[in-house]
């Protein structure tokens, strides 16, 4: 991923409070972290001994803290989907590493009375945790998410019930999800869409988007647009992610102010190519065509038959026989194993 150019930025944003010079701030000292630390880590352990545990952990909380905040700043200034999709395995690998060191100080003389999470629900860590979950869902990164509710789980000790209801689909035997959030507001009031019959839900989530951002006072990110680089652009994730897994029509709140509706496009758009491959493979898995016949689809046909003989016919093109023995040759499509 390359920084973005100033009249690109000017173009492209899709949070209009975000500054060209934040973006560049954040993401600069974004990508430093993660080169250096990854150079770090990168390095043979027999470099690493003799650095002391809590450093290294200090360091991979960094890369993975980074990492997230990178993909917020990026999807503000206008990066391509598709670079924050490429992007976001990375990240979950950023948090794996933050783990495996978190882990090992626990065990150290050093850390062994250290209890806490690397994705505290209860404070600030609820915000990176929304974040990786929902981009996973968006982003079309959802079989990744076995790997980030460990994380996610790693010493908190309780769960949230807006994270369970999205991890919910995506993972089994998570057990029944709480009834509350351990962040109240905003996100208690996600509680009441799932809830709600599917009719319902447009109209309440148009209501939580009109109430998002007053509703976040309490939230770290309220008002970071007036405190300098820690601005990334106001954003409700979970309204995206739960406009997805709901399945909920969004004509209604498309252009609310905190709606990131290019994520659900983007999402929305994936699934329907994924729904058009799966039905043309299960076409052709059955398509068949007889001697004589005008080839259906071009590409490569086998007879049904022993042995079995192999040709390509183009769309259209009048379908030969292969000497079958009981007659006309059957063909079906793609090469018989």
């Amino acid at each position: 991923m390359e920084k973005l150019a100033a009249p690109a930025f000017a173009r492209l944003k899709r949070d209009q409070l975000l500054d060209y010079k934040i973006y560049a701030e954040n993401f600069d000292e974004a990508k430093a972290t993660l080169e250096e630390v990854r150079a770090q880590l990168e390095q043979p352990l027999t470099s690493l001994e003799g650095i002391p545990l809590g450093l290294i952990l200090e360091a991979t909380s960094a890369f993975a803290w980074e990492a997230t905040d990178l993909l917020s700043n990026a999807y503000s200034a206008g990066h391509p989907l598709s670079e924050l999709r490429l992007l976001y395995p990375s990240v979950v690998e950023a948090w794996e590493s933050y783990a495996r060191y978190s882990e090992a100080y626990k065990q150290s003389d050093e850390g062994q009375y250290s209890t806490a999470a690397i994705m505290p629900l209860r404070d600030t860590g609820y915000s990176r945790a929304n974040r990786l979950i929902c981009f996973a869902i968006l982003l079309g990164r959802k079989n990744l998410l076995p790997r980030v509710a460990p994380l996610i789980d790693y010493r908190n000790p309780c769960k949230d019930g807006m994270l369970e209801r999205l991890l919910a689909p995506y993972i089994a035997d998570r057990g029944p999800a709480p009834s509350e959030c351990t962040r109240h507001l905003p996100y208690f009031k996600t509680l009441k869409i799932f809830n709600a019959a599917p009719a319902a839900r447009p109209q309440l989530m148009a209501e939580y988007l009109d109430e998002w951002y007053h509703a976040s006072r309490r939230e770290p990110y309220h008002e970071s647009h007036k405190r300098g680089i820690s601005f990334l652009g106001y954003w409700s994730w979970e309204a995206a992610a739960f406009t997805l897994v709901l399945d909920i029509d969004d004509a209604s709140y498309r252009d609310a102010e905190f709606y990131p509706f290019e994520l659900v496009e983007y999402a929305r758009q994936n699934l329907r190519e994924a729904a058009s491959g799966h039905a043309m493979e299960s076409m052709t898995h059955s398509l068949r065509c007889k001697e004589g016949e005008a080839c259906p689809l071009a590409g490569q046909w086998s007879s049904l038959g022993i042995p079995a003989v192999t040709r390509f016919f183009d769309e259209g093109e009048i379908m030969g026989g292969a000497g079958a023995p009981y007659g006309l040759t059957l063909w079906i499509w793609g090469v018989n194993p």
